[in-house]
């Protein structure tokens, strides 16, 4: 048997069964019509070097090997999964609406590994820092900037939702602002019960 086989599918439903996102489905992914400005706009979402979807992914996965609480770890990996998924909805929009999904934002510039939130490059490089890495207090920082990029999403979600005029991508943002305020939950509820 082939193990690749209805693999699309598959996906979904494993997506499906993940706990860190919010309980209302994800919407079927499709647009009304072709639209070049709704492809730049959805372009900032998709791979700006700050607050995209792109950048949440590495940032929540780099997050997740660096700290050693194996509760917030595995929560981190979980959440990136979910913002993968959102990535690949933003590309199949980008592309339906007549665009590639370059990882680029707007203005033409490339997505770039600076504005992840690194926290321990400080404690290699700036000796002033009192705690180490792994500690509670690295753990804390990590989550704090995780939350403030999930708020810079969310803001730039509805943002869009002002701008953008389309039934099927209006309900593609609504499901991913949703999921986004479920990893905040998420976030705060890992930090209060573990730092």
């Amino acid at each position: 048997m082939d193990k690749f086989q209805d693999i699309e599918e598959k996906i979904d439903k494993f997506l499906e069964t993940l706990p860190c996102q919010s309980a209302m489905p994800f919407p079927p992914i499709k647009v009304e019509s072709k639209n070049p400005y709704y492809v730049t706009l959805l372009l900032n979402a998709f791979a700006s070097s700050a607050d995209s979807e792109i950048q949440a992914i590495t940032q929540y996965i780099y997050h997740s090997k660096t700290i050693s609480n194996n509760t917030i770890s595995k929560a981190l990996m979980c959440i990136a999964l979910i913002e993968m998924h959102h990535l690949d909805a933003l590309s199949e929009l980008i592309t339906m609406l007549g665009g590639k999904p370059f990882y680029e934002n707007s203005n033409k510039n490339f997505w770039m590994t600076g504005n992840i939130a690194y926290i321990d490059k400080n404690i290699i490089y700036e000796k002033e820092h009192s705690y180490s890495e792994g500690s509670k207090e690295n753990s804390r920082d990590k989550l704090e900037a995780d939350i403030d990029g999930e708020r810079n999403a969310i803001n730039g979600y509805n943002r869009l939702l002002k701008t953008i005029q389309d039934k099927y991508i209006e309900k593609i943002i609504i499901k991913i602002i949703s999921d986004e305020q479920t990893h905040i939950k998420i976030f705060k509820n890992l930090i209060e019960k573990y730092l």
